[in-house]
């Protein structure tokens, strides 16, 4: 499953925001706007009730109005949006004009000589409509004098005038959204930046390099924590693993000396064939205290001899040395270059401790007839053999600590691989298995070269 992303997170969450907030502001000032046309259609309304009242004649019962010839013809238009009405005080029409809105309420009174604003929905048309109501009282009784507007238009026009300007907008809108979101990716890239140098010192960290920390230099202040975090915990792997490591040193400088006592003694007493396989476990024990002694070594911060020697002279040194043993069990060491030289800068005595290993591990774990051959090139001694290989699977592993194959059997602890790989790393060459070999295992030695 693909990993979140934080910035595209970021980015479509902001935009979402943003353009929330246009669409508030749009409604706000949708409703401002509005709102603002309505007050001036209440104002043009309350004006004409005014002058209608000045056509009211005094003295008639019921009364009845009589306009003069410029609101004759203004509330004459065709499809007027405006329009008068005379009311009695039960709501009865006593006399309209222009714009019909026979089904509004009777307003709430508030005083003679009051105009009452009104804002209404029609019935029929759903359109809004707005009247000014006049109260009025004379002898006669109590009637009303109410003027109507239709606001079918003038919401309309709000409509089309935030329409346009919304039309005008757009670039604007566009612009800002990018430049918003241009400022946020670069603000997460820049800090990003600094987090993804804080995650290769972290991948750099290892065994060897124990007392590095990571860096909090230009990081967020938010990520501060984190990284504090993380040192605290590396401080106490760093002190748990040195704990181990010493312990481990102790022990096996504390079991050298005892077992080499217990085998001298079982020796002066017993003959061999009476100790039989004891004799040979405890070689295996003194191998195992051997071994993790070389390791207390390589982890600890001593500093070895380096000089030019040839690797390759070396690695046939080794083979001779082991040809015996090879021979007894059936395997068959060679040399495919026998006069072929590789000049290397490092320590000769402990690479002659990876060749045996890599030798030994060879005539450990593979058949009978096995040939096992050694060859160079320009960089590096190469160890191969004929044998099944190593699985996939456990190559992964194969330089761990302690680590054996699955069909692995016969003595070892799993140590030999690891020590070999540390004292490669230490001297600033390699050692790798070549995945790509054709049959048997292949591993390969590299050195740096001589100044």
């Amino acid at each position: 499953m693909r990993a979140p992303s934080l910035l595209r997170a970021l980015v479509v969450r902001l935009t979402i925001v943003v353009l929330l907030a246009l669409a508030g502001s749009y409604l706000v000032l949708y409703f401002e706007f509005r709102d603002g046309l309505m007050g001036l259609e209440g104002q043009s309304i309350a004006i004409q009730v005014q002058d209608l009242r000045a056509s009211i004649v005094s003295g008639s019962s019921p009364p009845r109005l009589e306009l003069p010839r410029s609101l004759q013809e203004f509330y004459a238009q065709p499809d007027t949006l405006n329009g008068y009405q005379l009311l009695a005080a039960d709501g009865t029409v006593l006399e309209s004009g222009g714009f019909s809105a026979p089904d509004l309420p009777l307003p709430v009174a508030q005083g003679v000589g009051q105009v009452v604003m009104q804002l209404e929905t029609n019935a029929l048309s759903g359109n809004s409509v707005m009247a000014a109501a006049l109260d009025l009282e004379d002898r006669h009784g109590r009637s009303w004098l109410r003027v109507v507007r239709n606001l079918k238009d003038t919401e309309s026009l709000v409509a089309q005038l935030m329409l346009g300007a919304l039309d005008e907008l757009y670039p604007p809108i566009a612009l800002l959204l990018i430049a918003v979101v241009s400022v946020v990716v670069v603000t997460v890239l820049s800090s990003l930046r600094s987090l993804r140098s804080v995650s290769h010192q972290a991948s750099m960290l290892s065994l060897n390099r124990l007392g590095e920390r990571l860096h909090a230099k230009n990081l967020p202040r938010e990520l501060v924590p984190l990284v504090q975090a993380v040192n605290a915990s590396l401080d106490r792997l760093e002190a748990d693993y040195r704990v181990q490591r010493e312990f481990t040193a102790n022990a096996a400088h504390q079991f050298r000396t005892p077992l080499a006592t217990l085998r001298a003694r079982l020796e002066s007493r017993f003959s061999a064939q009476i100790l039989g396989d004891v004799t040979f476990e405890i070689e295996q024990l003194a191998r195992l205290v051997e071994q993790l002694l070389c390791l207390a070594r390589l982890d600890s911060q001593e500093e070895f001899q380096f000089a030019a020697f040839d690797a390759y002279a070396v690695a046939l040194d080794v083979a001779r040395e082991l040809a015996p043993s090879a021979l007894e069990s059936e395997h068959y060491v060679t040399a495919a270059t026998p006069d072929a030289s590789v000049p290397a800068h490092g320590n000769a005595t402990l690479t002659r401790l990876v060749y045996r290993n890599l030798i030994e591990n060879a005539i450990q774990y593979t058949p009978a007839g096995t040939s096992i051959t050694l060859s160079s090139d320009s960089t590096g001694v190469i160890i191969a053999d004929d044998g099944p290989g190593i699985a996939v699977h456990a190559a992964a592993s194969l330089f761990e600590r302690f680590r054996r194959g699955p069909n692995a059997s016969g003595p070892g602890a799993g140590l030999g691989l690891a020590i070999a790989k540390c004292i490669m790393e230490r001297q600033g060459g390699r050692l790798s298995l070549d995945a790509g070999a054709a049959r048997g295992a292949r591993f390969v030695v590299e050195f740096l070269q001589p100044r």
